[in-house]
C-alpha cells in the first residue's frame, strides 16, 4: 500500500520440472509468471516466460494420452521449433535456481533465484530477502523482513512455506513515470505445486488445484487448498482433497482436519474457457474459522500455456471471525483449473453457459416496456401491458424455444475466437454471442419449418408449438439482433459500424441464397450423374449450397468479430476464409456423419446422424462422390432405392454401407480437410502465436473430422504440414 492508501498486489512464481534430454542427460524445464494488480483501478496485468526446457515438457505432456487428437496435433504443431506460444515469452538469459541451473533437487524457502532478465530473488542476512523484477507491467524493488524469527514457521502439508513477512520498497505502477513508496505484508513460499507447468498426467487423468493465502489483520495468516481429480472427456471429478493450515503471529503452524472450502459465484473466461469462482467460503470447526474470500473484481486471468490455457491469480478481500471475533483482511487466489482437452465438442460446450446468459439478457424471461421500444427499433411508441406481453409472447418465446437447449456452440465461438486471433480479450464482446446464437436459432427454425422436420436440439420443431405464421414473423425479426447489440460492443465510429452492417447483410443474402438452392433440391442433376457418370456439375452444385448455408455464416460471424477487435488490411478476410472453410467443412462432415449413421450396426447413439438424408431422399456430398466409386449399376440401384424418400431403415443401411465401401466417405473427409488446411496455410503466417491460434487450428480439424475416435483413414494423412510460423 502507497502513503495515498492505493492498494497493489505483486506476484511472482518460479516453476521448474525435471525432464531428460534426448542423449538421455537430466535437465530442467522453468516457466515464470509475474502479476500485478492495481486493486483501486481494477487493473489486473500479467507476464510469462517459457524457457526451452519448459517447451520440451509441454510438448511431453501434449503428447500424452487424454488429450483430444485434433488439440494434442495442433499443440505439436504450434511447439515443434522448440519455442513458446505467446503471450509467454522466451527469457533471453538462464533461470538460475540456488547455485546454478542444474542443481538437483529442490531449493528450499531462502535459496537464491535469478529469474533470467526479469528479476531475481536473494538473500540479505538476518533472514531478509529482496525481490527485484524489472520491465512491465510493473517493476519493483522489495525487501521481505520475517516478522517472526527465522525458521519459527513450521511446515504443512501443503508445501514448505515461508515466514509471514513486512514488505517495504518502491514499485514503478503502469502508466506512472516515478516509482511510489510502499509498504504491506507478504509471505514466500517453496516446494508448492499450484499446477503450473503441467506434466505427463498419469493414467489420462487430470488435476486441478486452487490456494488461498489469506492475511487477516488479528496477525494470523492462513492457507487453504484443494486439489481435484478431474477425467479429461467428460470433465467428471473423480477425487477431491481440501487442507488448511493457520499461521500464529508468531510463527506457529496449526493445521486443520475438518476443512470446507466452497467456490461460490463463477465467472467463465472467454478467452481461454476456464471457469473460475470468484468468492470462496473456508471453514473448520476445529479452528473456529469461518471466512468469505471474495475477489475484487472478476477477469483476474492469466493466459499462459504454461497451465494448458490460463489460471486466475486474483487478489481478494476477506470477512468473516476467528476464534468467535470478527475479522478483516486480503488474500491472494491461485486457481489452476483442469483445462486438459480431452474432447472439443466439450471444451466448445462451455461457451453454452455464457451464451446463454447473454441470450437471456437479449431476449429476457418476462415481458417491459423498454425490452418493447427495443425490438420495436427504438421507435419510442407507448404501449400498453398487453401489447408488451403480445409482443413477448410473439417475437421472444419463439427464438427462445430453440435458443434455451443450445447446440454444440462452434458459431459462437467463432465470434470469440477472431477476437482473441487479433489479441484483443474476448470478454467485453460476449454480447455478440446472443446475436449469434440468436441469429443461428432463427436460420433453425426457418430451415425445419421449410424442411417439415419435427424436432430440433431434442425439443419439437418451433412451428410445431407456436405455428407457421409466429415462426416466420419472430424468426425473421431476429435477423436484426445484431442492431440491438451494436451500440454495446462498437465504438462510436461509422466507418467501422459500416463494415460491420456490409458484412452482415452480404451473410444475410448469402444464407438465403443457399436455402433457396437447398430447397430447389438437387434430385435432377443426380439423376444426371448417375446416368452420365460424372459427378462434376452436381458437385459444384452441393458445394455451393454448403458454401452458401453454412460456410459463408461462419466467415460473417468471423469477420464481425476481427473488426470489432480493430483488424485491419487483408487479415479480416483472410480470418474469415479461414473460417468459411470450417463452416463448409461442417456441413461436409454433416453429410459423412449421417452416412455413417446409418451403416452403424447401432446408431442409436449417434444423436440425429442415423441416415435422416439418405430416408428423406436428400442428395448429399457422400451420394455425390458414390458416383463413379459405385459400379454403374450398383448406384443406379442405390440412388434409386432412396430417390424418393421413405426408405425403409433397412435400405438405408444398405445404401449407407455401400457408399462407405465406395470411398466416397473417405473422399468427402479428403475434400473437407483440404478446404480447411489450404485456407490454414494462407492464414497462419498472418497471425500471432497464441493459445487461440491452437484452438482454431483444432476446429478446422474437428470441422472436417467430427468422429470421437480418428479412423484409420483419415489418421493416415493428418500428418501436420509446415511449421506455425509459415
Amino acid at each position: 500500500m502507497t502513503e495515498a492508501g492505493e492498494e497493489y498486489v505483486v506476484t511472482a512464481s518460479l516453476v521448474r520440472r525435471s525432464l531428460t534430454a534426448v542423449d538421455g542427460s537430466p535437465g530442467w524445464g522453468h516457466g515464470l509468471v509475474g502479476a500485478f494488480i492495481d486493486v483501486g483501478r481494477r487493473r489486473h496485468r500479467a507476464r510469462s516466460w517459457a524457457d526451452r526446457g519448459a517447451v520440451a515438457v509441454l510438448r511431453a505432456a501434449a503428447g500424452a494420452a487424454g488429450t483430444d487428437a485434433r488439440v494434442r496435433a495442433a499443440l505439436l504443431e504450434a511447439l515443434a521449433d522448440g519455442l513458446p506460444v505467446a503471450p509467454d515469452r522466451l527469457p533471453a538469459e538462464p533461470f538460475l535456481v540456488g547455485g546454478g541451473q542444474g542443481d538437483p533437487g529442490r531449493a528450499g524457502p531462502g535459496a537464491d533465484l535469478v529469474l533470467g532478465e526479469a528479476g531475481a530473488w536473494r538473500a540479505e542476512g538476518g533472514g531478509r530477502h529482496r525481490l527485484t523484477l524489472r520491465g512491465e507491467p510493473a517493476a519493483c524493488d522489495l525487501v521481505f523482513a520475517p516478522r517472526a524469527a527465522p525458521g519459527a514457521e513450521g511446515a504443512d502439508d501443503c508445501h514448505r512455506s515461508g515466514p509471514h513477512c513486512d514488505v517495504t520498497g518502491r514499485l514503478t505502477v503502469p502508466g506512472a513515470r516515478d516509482a511510489v513508496v510502499v509498504a504491506g505484508e507478504g509471505w514466500y513460499v517453496s516446494g508448492a505445486d499450484d499446477g503450473l507447468l503441467a506434466e505427463v498426467p498419469c493414467g489420462g487423468r487430470d488435476i486441478g488445484r486452487r490456494r488461498l493465502v489469506v492475511f487477516l489483520d488479528d496477525g494470523w495468516r492462513v492457507t487453504a487448498g484443494d486439489e481435484e481429480h478431474v477425467e479429461p472427456a467428460s470433465r467428471a471429478v473423480t477425487g477431491r482433497r481440501c487442507r488448511l493450515t493457520a499461521h500464529a503471529p508468531d510463527g506457529r503452524a496449526v493445521p486443520a482436519d475438518d476443512v470446507r472450502l466452497r467456490p461460490h459465484r463463477p465467472w467463465t473466461s472467454l478467452s481461454t474457457l476456464n471457469r473460475y469462482p470468484t468468492s470462496w467460503e473456508i471453514a473448520s470447526d476445529d479452528l473456529r474459522l469461518r471466512l468469505q474470500v471474495t475477489a475484487h473484481f472478476p477477469g483476474q486471468e492469466v493466459r499462459t500455456l504454461l497451465t494448458g490455457q490460463g489460471f486466475l491469480y486474483a487478489a481478494a478481500r476477506v470477512s468473516g471471525t476467528r476464534a468467535g471475533r470478527p475479522v478483516r483482511g486480503w488474500a491472494v487466489v491461485t486457481a489452476v483449473p483442469a483445462q486438459r482437452i480431452g474432447d472439443l465438442e466439450e471444451y466448445l460446450g462451455r461457451l453454452r453457459e455464457v451464451t446463454r446468459r447473454e441470450v437471456h439478457r437479449l431476449y429476457p424471461d418476462r415481458p417491459s416496456p423498454a425490452l418493447t421500444t427495443s425490438l420495436l427499433g427504438g421507435t419510442g411508441a407507448s404501449l400498453d401491458g398487453f401489447a408488451d406481453t403480445a409482443v413477448h409472447e410473439s417475437l421472444v418465446r419463439p427464438v427462445r424455444h430453440l435458443a434455451d437447449p443450445g447446440g454444440r456452440g462452434w458459431r459462437a465461438y467463432v465470434c470469440c475466437a477472431a477476437i482473441e486471433l487479433m489479441g484483443v480479450r474476448a470478454g467485453p464482446y460476449a454480447p455478440l454471442l446472443a446475436a449469434v446464437e440468436v441469429i443461428h436459432s432463427a436460420n433453425l427454425a426457418i430451415d425445419d419449418l421449410q424442411d417439415g422436420a419435427l424436432h430440433r436440439r431434442g425439443v419439437p420443431a418451433v412451428h410445431r408449438v407456436f405455428g407457421v405464421p409466429a415462426t416466420v414473423n419472430a424468426a425473421t425479426a431476429a435477423y436484426f439482433a445484431l442492431d440491438r447489440v451494436m451500440d454495446e460492443v462498437l465504438p462510436d465510429d461509422d466507418r467501422l459500424r459500416l463494415a460491420v452492417c456490409r458484412t452482415y447483410l452480404r451473410m444475410l443474402r448469402a444464407a438465403h441464397g443457399g436455402q433457396a438452392l437447398d430447397l430447389a433440391g438437387h434430385t435432377t442433376e443426380m439423376d444426371a450423374a448417375v446416368a452420365s457418370g460424372d459427378a462434376r456439375p452436381l458437385l459444384r452444385r452441393l458445394r455451393a449450397a454448403h458454401r452458401f448455408k453454412t460456410g459463408v455464416p461462419a466467415r460473417a460471424f468471423a469477420e464481425l468479430g476481427a473488426l470489432a477487435a480493430g483488424a485491419v488490411g487483408i487479415r479480416p478476410a483472410a480470418i474469415g476464409a479461414y473460417f468459411e472453410a470450417v463452416g463448409t467443412a461442417y456441413q461436409i462432415s454433416d453429410d459423412v456423419l449421417d452416412v455413417l449413421g446409418a451403416a452403424a450396426p447401432q446408431s442409436g447413439g449417434r444423436r440425429k446422424h442415423s441416415g435422416e438424408d439418405l430416408r428423406a431422399g436428400r442428395v448429399t456430398m457422400p451420394l455425390a462422390h458414390g458416383v463413379g466409386r459405385l459400379p454403374a449399376d450398383r448406384m443406379a440401384r442405390v440412388w434409386k432405392a432412396v430417390r424418393d424418400g421413405g426408405a425403409t431403415a433397412g435400405t438405408v443401411h444398405e445404401a449407407a454401407t455401400a457408399l462407405v465401401g465406395s470411398g466416397a466417405v473417405l473422399a468427402c473427409r479428403r475434400e473437407a480437410r483440404a478446404l480447411v488446411d489450404d485456407a490454414w496455410h494462407r492464414l497462419a503466417p498472418l497471425l500471432p502465436d497464441s493459445p487461440a491460434k491452437i484452438i482454431v487450428r483444432s476446429l478446422g480439424r474437428y470441422a472436417a473430422l467430427r468422429e470421437a475416435a480418428v479412423p484409420a483413414d483419415a489418421a493416415a494423412g493428418d500428418v501436420a504440414e509446415g511449421s506455425r510460423r509459415g
